[in-house]
Parts: structure tokens; sequence; C-alpha cells
């Protein structure tokens, strides 16, 4: 949520700048899903965004990526790396708020409201796996819709999701592509909301594995990828230079308010 769209935010709920993307505060998740409900019985529509370290200091180098974010109504603090920021820079420890569990809840509360969900990304077989198990666990829940990120037209993607009748769509494309993806086409798209939830049907479907719950507790899940995916340090190397940047940024914010 970029800082010049809080004005579709809650009163009580003034988005935290980290490098220039604005985070919603939430406490609990119902938090979250009570803001994602009051958006479709309103008829506003709203774009979340999971909010992690890598995402945030991409997006300062990355104009384009920033003004995506800037789209977004309601960046969730998905990171420990976030919420430690928030408390360097704002002195307010932000509450996790990670964009799986927020997945889940939204499904859960679908289904209990009849709400219709589409799920685009993935592979064929994710997908279409994450769709079964969605189906088995959550009775009432309407589907109303699938595809998998192997597609070439969005136009075509755009009129699909838009004649299911969607109320809320997850993009599962990966960072950054998901959150760029729906902020070009967020004009043109008729569900309320759209989110970005990266690997989580590879989670649903049992191709991939969800970080153990201790890991989750202490938001330390990127520990877990690393160990499980050495590969991916490139990817983790990035947050000693996000903590740079935020304590070069808290120094400024210091200096400006003495």
């Amino acid at each position: 949520m970029g800082i010049a769209a809080t004005t579709q935010a809650e009163p009580s709920l003034e988005p935290l700048s980290i490098l220039g993307v604005g985070v919603l505060p939430f406490e609990l998740y119902d938090e979250a899903v009570a803001y994602v409900e009051r958006s479709i019985t309103s008829g506003r529509k709203s774009f979340g965004v999971a909010i992690n370290p890598e995402k945030v200091y991409q997006a300062a180098q990355d104009g384009e990526l920033m003004a995506a974010l800037a789209q977004a109504d309601m960046c969730i603090c998905d990171g420990v790396g976030v919420a430690l920021a928030a408390r360097l820079l704002h002195g307010r420890w932000l509450k996790r708020c990670t964009g799986c569990d927020l997945f889940f809840r939204l499904i859960a509360r679908a289904a209990e409201k009849g709400w219709r969900v589409f799920l685009l990304g993935a592979s064929p077989e994710s997908n279409e796996g994450a769709c079964d198990v969605l189906s088995r666990q959550y009775p009432g829940l309407r589907i109303a819709g699938r595809r998998d990120g192997y597609f070439t037209d969005s136009g075509e993607i755009v009129r699909q999701v838009n004649a299911s009748g969607a109320d809320l769509l997850f993009v599962a494309m990966g960072s950054p592509r998901q959150e760029l993806w729906i902020a070009e086409h967020r004009q043109e798209l008729d569900a309320r909301f759209c989110m970005g939830v990266g690997g989580t049907f590879d989670v649903v479907s049992g191709k991939a594995r969800r970080a153990p719950a201790v890991f989750r507790r202490t938001g330390t899940e990127f520990l877990f990828r690393l160990l499980s995916s050495p590969t991916r340090w490139r990817r983790q190397a990035v947050l000693p230079l996000f903590l740079l940047k935020v304590l070069q940024e808290g120094l400024v914010l210091r200096r400006t308010v003495q």
C-alpha cells in the first residue's frame, strides 16, 4: 500500500512507511479479514500484498514494482524483517500477518459467506490439486474458476475471471510477477479483492512443504527455506542490505526530528 493510498485504510489503521511502502498495522488476522469483507460488501475494489524485506528492497531499486505496491490498498507484514524495520523506524513492533495464513482465513470466510473464488497461477498440477484440497476441506466453498500460470494472453485471463463472477482472486505467480500483473490489470478485473499468494497453491496441493510451526511462530521461515534449498542464499543475501537501508533511513528520520 503506497503512502498515497492511505485514504482507503480504516481511520484507526494508519500505515507505517517501510522504505516508502505503507504497511497496515493489523493486530489480528480477524482485522485483515474484516477489512477484506468490508471491501466486498461495499462493492469497493481492493488489492492486497504480503510485504517482506525482499519485496521492499526490490521495490526501492525498481520503480515499476514500487508503483505497483503504491496501488495496493492493504499491505500486510509478512516478514519478521518488516516487523523489525517498523520497530527501528517507528518504535512500533508490527504483528506478522502472513500471506499464506491470511489466504486460508479468507478461504474459510468465503465458504461461510458464499463468496466466489478464482485461483490463478502455479503449475496445472498444483492449481488443480489446490482446488481439490480446498473443496474437500471447506464445504460450501464456491470455486468460480481456476487457471494455471502458464499463459500468454492476459486479456483472455481477465475475461475468464470476470465471466466467473469471482469476488476474490488469488494469484500465485511468484513475486514480483504477481504484483505487477495485478497492478497492470486491476482496473479491468471485476473481482472485489485481488491478492498475490506466491507458492501457496504448491503448499495446499502438497507439492511443497510449509515451514514447520516453530519457524512460523518465530518468523524465521526464511531459515527453513534456506536449509531446505541452499541455492536460495542469493535471495536471502538481500536481508542485511535491507536492514542497512532501514538503519540509514532511521538516521535520516532522527536528524529530521532534531
